[in-house]
């Protein structure tokens, strides 16, 4: 995760968007190491922007346990992702943050999402208002994370979106929504943040 950026405290608090990257804004390749492998979603571009325009931040946040299994290595998901920020760029849009947790369950990290690390760093690092913020992915972990840093969380039907949507009935918390891609949820999002 990266260095700490100096912030003014009078700056004023915004909130963001953390968004889970595969499955939710890319292709899910299911221990994705290859740049050539990085392909985003048709729809991923122009619903990002539509958050940005909203007054949203932008935080990609994800679990890269490959690097701990020893699938890839950090130089290996370095090439990745500066592929995956380069698509981004090449279609007209800005990322604020990108954080990732290389570690399995068992390391009992503090960062492996549904836990809060990666999303403390960056509101510490963006001036970021965690209770006005939401998260979008394709897995309980992604929506719990919004619930237990204070925000809300939404779970999109892309990636293992549908098989992870069967296992929601199971849990205590449920999602702010349930939306077919990101798309709908950023949509969502906006709506629901207007009257808030």
């Amino acid at each position: 995760m990266g260095k700490n950026n100096t912030s003014n405290a009078k700056t004023k608090m915004t909130p963001a968007v953390f968004l889970d990257r595969d499955g939710t804004i890319i292709f899910d390749k299911n221990y994705l190491s290859l740049p050539g492998q990085v392909k985003l979603y048709s729809f991923s571009a122009a619903s990002v922007k539509k958050l940005r325009e909203a007054g949203f931040k932008i935080i990609v946040v994800t679990n890269q346990s490959g690097i701990s299994r020893k699938m890839f290595t950090e130089k290996d998901l370095e090439k990745v992702h500066k592929k995956f920020l380069s698509l981004i760029k090449e279609n007209g849009v800005k990322i604020d943050g990108l954080y990732y947790c290389p570690h399995i369950d068992d390391d009992k990290c503090g960062c492996r999402k549904p836990k809060t690390g990666m999303a403390l760093q960056a509101a510490k690092e963006h001036n970021i208002d965690l209770k006005k913020s939401y998260t979008v992915g394709d897995s309980i972990r992604d929506y719990m994370l919004g619930n237990n840093f204070g925000g809300k969380g939404v779970l999109v039907l892309t990636g293992h979106g549908k098989r992870q949507f069967l296992k929601v009935k199971n849990e205590k918390i449920k999602p702010l929504a349930v939306c077919k891609t990101l798309k709908q949820a950023a949509r969502l999002i906006i709506n629901d943040a207007k009257k808030n």
